[in-house]
């Protein structure tokens, strides 16, 4: 089959005109003038580009990422619109202008300040702040409070066998005492937890084991069990976090109770320091802890602070569920 050449087709023609590409290479340089420079948003466009991949990591360097594609991506539509007068590049590079201001929208809010309350501020100050706890991270778990209540001195907060295992409870100030059928186990102080046993494989309809009491004007926060392990769970972080404070709080308590029970010995938490023993003596053959509880109770003159059966109708109503 023969192809007819003359109209400019077939495979002579290719060759000619690859043969003419070939000489016109050859015979000079590629570029033998320069067009004018672009105009200057063609160059502000880029400048924002180039700013963009220095970007550094974390939520902020994307921020910044995405208001340097913002900027870039605004002055090439506008160049497009001015200057080069073409459809096509207007439309997709407002596209993208949209697009990467949704982005920086959506970053601002979620980096917008977080602002608590003065005591959680302080909570989360001292005692998750501390962790490497964003204040994002804390909000979550600030909307799982149930309710802060303020306790008067010689005033129950559960009773044992009485009050639902359904929350988990942080002293913000005072001094409360744990006792188990009227002997005194535990002197819960500030920032620590009244029921970290029951965080770990308790349900919510399980009963205390244990009556807390106020020693001295308390004031708690109360967090709704359930609630709070369901928030926590989507952040393994923020769950390793709190299975870490809590199960301190747990070993903490054994510890002090083991050492009391066994060795008939307490620490002594108002006078401790680098130089002091850890360990306290037995004294007219007291226990260490008789001994604490009778003087952090010395000023309750004429009541038994844990002789608590007269204090059963203090307790408030207790929810018959928890509600998460």
């Amino acid at each position: 089959m023969f192809t007819d050449s003359s109209n400019g087709s077939g495979p002579v023609a290719a060759a000619a005109t690859n043969e003419t590409d070939v000489a016109y290479l050859a015979s000079g340089p590629i570029c033998p003038s320069w067009l004018p420079t672009n105009h200057l948003l063609f160059q502000l466009s880029n400048i924002f580009l180039f700013l963009s991949y220095m970007a550094p990591g974390g939520i902020h360097g994307l921020l910044y990422l995405r208001i340097c594609l913002t900027l870039g991506s605004f002055f090439f539509a506008l160049w497009g619109y001015v200057i080069l007068c073409a459809f096509d590049t207007l439309v997709w590079n407002a596209f993208f202008t949209l697009l990467n201001l949704v982005h920086v929208c959506v970053l601002m809010y979620i980096l917008r300040p977080v602002r608590f309350s003065a005591q959680m501020e302080t909570l989360y100050r001292d005692m998750f702040q501390p962790l490497k706890v964003s204040r994002q991270q804390f909000q979550s778990v600030a909307g799982c409070v149930k309710e802060t209540l303020d306790l008067k001195p010689r005033e129950n907060y559960s009773l044992e066998g009485v009050s639902r295992a359904d929350r988990l409870t942080l002293v913000l100030a005072g001094r409360l005492l744990a006792s188990q059928n009227g002997r005194g186990l535990q002197i819960v102080d500030k920032h620590e937890f009244l029921d970290s046993p029951e965080w770990f494989g308790v349900c919510s309809t399980d009963y205390y084991q244990v009556t807390t009491t106020a020693l001295e004007k308390c004031r708690v926060v109360v967090w709704n069990r359930d609630k709070l392990k369901l928030t926590i769970s989507g952040d393994a972080f923020l769950k390793a976090v709190f299975d870490n404070v809590v199960g301190k709080d747990v070993v903490k308590k054994l510890l002090f109770v083991m050492e009391s029970s066994s060795n008939g010995v307490v620490h002594d938490p108002d006078s401790v320091s680098e130089s002091t023993k850890l360990l306290i003596q037995m004294k007219n053959e007291k226990s260490g802890m008789g001994v604490l509880l009778n003087r952090q109770c010395r000023d309750c003159t004429g009541v038994s602070v844990w002789n608590l059966s007269q204090y059963a109708g203090s307790m408030p109503a207790l929810d018959p569920e928890t509600t998460v």
